[in-house]
């Protein structure tokens, strides 16, 4: 009971800490909060909940009217996102993981929100004629991880 306790509390804490500031800022904060804590979060609740404000917040970010700077910011928060989450050495942690990306896939609603933002991200690109081999390479660190 007590760590789902302090789960809930980090948890929490994590998304009153990404609740302000910009979305890559928001990613940033998460990636920072895995990477100190994620072999502690046993529990696929908080990383279910985690998983979808990640997911909530790049939406966000691809429904909006971001800027080159922006995307580049945003590509390399998810990068060290990714690398947070590649840390996770704990395997009782992995497994809450994997069973929380499981649940997550199965809200439909969320797939669909991505979709629609990645079209409009697609648009909102083309509108400020981005430097596509820029904006690839900014996030080519995710592939490889």
């Amino acid at each position: 009971m007590k760590k789902i306790i302090y789960g809930l509390m980090a948890a929490t804490l994590c998304l009153m800490m990404t609740s302000c500031g910009t979305p890559a800022s928001k990613i940033q904060s998460i990636a920072d909060d895995i990477d100190k804590n994620g072999n502690e979060w046993t529990d696929a609740d908080q990383w279910e909940s985690v998983i979808e404000d990640v997911i909530t917040t790049t939406c966000e970010f691809m429904e909006s009217d971001f800027t080159e700077e922006e995307i580049l910011d945003f590509a390399e928060a998810l990068t060290n996102l990714g690398e947070a989450v590649k840390g996770i050495d704990d395997k009782k942690a992995k497994k809450a993981m994997e069973k929380a990306g499981k649940a997550i896939n199965k809200k439909k609603d969320l797939s669909k929100r991505m979709e629609k933002a990645m079209k409009k991200a697609d648009k909102r690109g083309k509108e400020i004629d981005l430097d596509e081999e820029e904006i690839l390479e900014a996030f080519s660190g995710l592939y490889n991880l």
